[in-house]
């Protein structure tokens, strides 16, 4: 969706949330009392709960654009403390200006200079939201920074080490003056670019990335002996679908770190169903001796994707980890953006 488009929807939805909102107190006499509609419309119409209604929207919007970013966000409390007292005094002398002069002494529960009817309420109720949703938004952006600080540790620890396999491996080949040699060198090529540019996108073509994914198991088989048997299947059309870029691999980066050992007989299979609608990746290895400080715990890329997921496909991937007492298995499901 582009911006303007999606910043009408935004503009429109504000508009539905405060209409809504703001009716409540008619909503809430005409159900009390049996009003007509025309009643109901003269009430919203009255010129306690529009102005009132026009006060709240103005605190809110400098709450969030001004108050909370600005003064709370940068420690500034006093001079928020003097921005809620300049509201709510605002709030005062515009319900005091508007009962009638006759009745300024004698307060009822119409007319009073906390507010006609719920105005008090709905003051306070608006002053907390303001605060709850920026404080939730800055929350969600700095969840967000710290795990983009994470991906990107994440990229500077694994690659340097797959780099590392990967050029011994084509040197090995260049000495024997292997015709593979060429064809890996090309490869890896693809992935750094890969890894440099396109990646550095919230999402990628599906078949960028099953093509990082390919090269990267076509490269690690150049190490491996005969005992390491690798299945790698796809099936579907990938054309027209995106994806997260590096979403997938630290699952099958799992399997090559964790089931791999050349002196077993080590089996990793990894296959990825591409529907219509959404994406299957199954990834299993069984286990096989390692060094303690391998074999420890799922690692920092796990950890990572999953917290991805949760970021960039809320309520709609499923992931499903099994840790069998000869295998280990992973099954992820997630539906395309």
């Amino acid at each position: 969706m582009n911006k303007p488009k999606k910043r009408a929807l935004q503009v429109v939805a504000h508009i539905i949330l405060w209409f809504i909102f703001l009716s409540l107190p008619a909503i809430f006499n005409f159900r009390r009392h049996g009003i007509g509609l025309f009643r109901f419309t003269d009430d919203l119409l009255e010129p306690p709960r529009w102005t009132n209604g026009l006060l709240l929207i103005i605190v809110f919007y400098f709450n969030y654009y001004i108050g909370i970013p600005k003064l709370y966000f940068n420690r500034k409390y006093f001079l928020l403390f003097l921005s809620f007292i300049v509201c709510f005094g605002l709030y005062f002398l515009l319900n005091y200006a508007m009962i009638p002069p006759e009745l300024r002494y004698k307060p009822t529960n119409e007319y009073t200079a906390l507010g006609n009817s719920f105005n008090f309420f709905m003051f306070i109720i608006v002053y907390s939201f303001s605060f709850a949703i920026c404080l939730y938004e800055q929350w969600q952006k700095t969840k967000e920074q710290m795990l983009n600080t994470e991906i990107s540790f994440l990229k500077a620890q694994i690659n340097p080490h797959f780099l590392f396999n990967t050029l011994n491996s084509i040197y090995s080949l260049a000495l024997t003056k292997s015709d593979k040699a060429p064809d890996a060198i090309v490869k890896l090529s693809g992935m750094m670019r890969y890894s440099v540019s396109d990646a550095n996108q919230n999402f990628v073509s599906l078949s960028k990335e099953l093509d990082y994914i390919s090269n990267y198991i076509d490269l690690q088989k150049l190490r491996l002996t005969d005992r390491v048997k690798i299945s790698f299947e796809v099936s579907g059309s990938e054309e027209g679908k995106q994806v997260a870029p590096f979403l997938l691999i630290p699952f099958i980066e799992n399997a090559f770190k964790h089931g791999v050992n050349t002196e077993e007989d080590s089996d990793i299979r990894i296959g990825i169903e591409i529907n219509d609608f959404d994406l299957h990746l199954h990834v299993s290895n069984n286990k096989v001796f390692m060094r303690p400080d391998i074999a420890h715990g799922e690692g920092l890329g796990i950890n990572t994707t999953r917290q991805r997921l949760i970021l960039l496909y809320p309520g709609h991937h499923e992931l499903k980890v099994m840790d069998k007492e000869k295998q280990f298995i992973v099954s992820l499901k997630i539906d395309y953006k």
